[in-house]
């Protein structure tokens, strides 16, 4: 097994300097825009990029996870699937574009009309790389496809910025991704040297339809569950109310979207070529199970309990209505980053039928919380009833996965909490009088809560079994 542990360490390690990297890049940037634009402007934007979130899950169609686990298509067949996904890509960004006039309509703002037209050049970008990325991360060229998404998000967010300074406003936020979406496809393609050919043969799309279709239904499913709040909360509180909501949601995705893009990016390639040694998956799956906690657990309380320096550092005092959704949504950041790999796991196995009934059930959840949460009255409800709706969907995810996918017990599961939530306990301790006192500097109070959640997480790990468990996994 010593392969796929090499494989997935180099594979991590690339995509953590790639995930990592294009962080810092992104925070940098999000911190200027928020600076030049208003909460209303990035609330518009915010909507659109809801609903283009759902455009670019159609025009993947599943056809990305399809491609990583089948091993019999050709060279032949991926420029096939390239015609193909050229052709839909085409088609879904016209609709995208006619979809203005939808938006114009429920949100009550004729600019929608304007905008799709614009951001469905960034569908085209994104339903044309779908290929091309999928053979890169099939090939296990993780270095190139990060290589190549930190320099489209440099040049995008530069233009972004330089927009924003020429008093761009919203078009600022909107050229960012069209650029971002255009340079990654460019460079993916020119990688993997996949062309369009003279000819559509179904017998490329027969290999791959079945995993594709349940793939395409779990990710259809896996997009309502995390944007029916952005549509709803737009929908019947204004882009304002949605603008903060959306920020305090987008900032603590970020230890998510580590765990998600670095890892579940890299799992399906390599473990889906051992997707019937069922012991070998179910042992690396416990492994990052407590990972994932030892690091989100405490993250979840540190974010928490900062909230309020964390976004008045971040954004300024313009976003304050955020804080206090932001410190709820924070206590499921730690659920959001072991939920990640589940998905990944399901694929490696190639269980994506029951990946999507798990969809189902997830969406069914959260959705309900949400709905509950605005009928409520406000987003600081919206946040206390998804935090539940998380939690639920916690339990029901991982007893599915354990049972019907990885044949383990819900206890041995579990057990991988115990530490991590002890560290969590410790740094609540010690970070809760921070909030009785009553700092003059916001850098200063955060700066000062940033080196005693250092200070105790690495102390933790040093003086108990984490440090052996740790160096084990990394000597392996």
């Amino acid at each position: 097994m010593s392969k796929p542990i090499n494989e997935l360490k180099k594979g991590i390690i690339y995509t953590s300097i790639g995930t990592y990297s294009g962080f810092i890049l992104q925070l940098i940037i999000s911190m200027i825009l928020s600076r030049l634009l208003t909460p209303k402007e990035y609330g518009v934007v915010a909507i659109v990029q809801v609903f283009i979130l759902f455009f670019m899950i159609m025009v993947e169609s599943g056809m990305g996870p399809a491609i990583i686990q089948n091993k019999k298509l050709t060279d032949s067949d991926y420029r096939i699937l390239f015609n193909f996904s050229g052709i839909f890509a085409f088609l879904v960004a016209i609709l995208f574009g006619f979809f203005g006039v939808v938006l114009s309509l429920i949100y009550k703002n004729p600019i929608y009309q304007y905008l799709t037209w614009i951001q469905a050049i960034s569908v085209l970008f994104n339903g044309l790389n779908v290929v091309p990325t999928a053979v890169l991360n099939k090939e296990k060229r993780f270095k190139e496809v990060n290589s190549s998404t930190l320099i489209a998000n440099f040049v995008g967010g530069l233009i972004g910025v330089l927009v924003a300074l020429l008093g761009g406003g919203v078009y600022a936020l909107i050229l960012s991704s069209i650029i971002s979406s255009g340079v990654n496809f460019f460079i993916n393609r020119a990688i993997t040297h996949i062309f369009f050919i003279r000819k559509l043969n179904l017998s490329a799309l027969r290999k791959i339809i079945k995993f594709s279709i349940n793939q395409y239904g779990a990710n259809f499913l896996a997009y309502f569950s995390r944007n029916s709040d952005n549509i709803l909360i737009g929908r019947f509180m204004g882009p304002a109310t949605l603008a903060n909501y959306n920020k305090a949601y987008s900032l603590l995705m970020l230890p998510f979207n580590f765990s998600i893009n670095i890892i579940g990016v890299v799992l399906q390639p390599v473990l889906s070529e051992y997707q019937d040694n069922v012991d070998f998956i179910r042992g690396f799956f416990l492994k990052m199970v407590h990972i994932l906690a030892l690091v989100g657990i405490p993250l979840s309380i540190f974010f928490s309990l900062s909230a309020k320096q964390i976004i008045l550092f971040m954004y300024g005092p313009q976003w304050s209505d955020a804080i206090m959704p932001f410190s709820i949504l924070s206590l499921t950041i730690w659920i959001q980053m072991v939920i990640s790999v589940n998905g990944a796991i399901l694929q490696s196995r190639n269980h994506s039928k029951i990946y999507l009934i798990t969809q189902i059930l997830y969406a069914t959840i959260i959705i309900t919380s949400i709905i509950i949460g605005i009928l409520w009255g406000d987003i600081v409800k919206v946040s206390i009833c998804l935090t539940i709706g998380f939690t639920i969907n916690f339990f029901v995810c991982f007893y599915r996965t354990l049972k019907y996918s990885l044949y383990g017990k819900m206890s041995d599961f579990l057990k991988e909490f115990f530490s991590p939530f002890i560290l969590g306990g410790i740094i609540l301790l010690a970070l809760k009088p921070f909030n009785y006192i009553d700092f003059q500097n916001n850098t200063v109070s955060i700066l000062l809560r940033v080196l005693v959640f250092i200070l105790i997480f690495i102390l933790y790990i040093f003086v108990t079994p984490e440090k052996k468990r740790i160096a084990q996994m990394l000597k392996k």
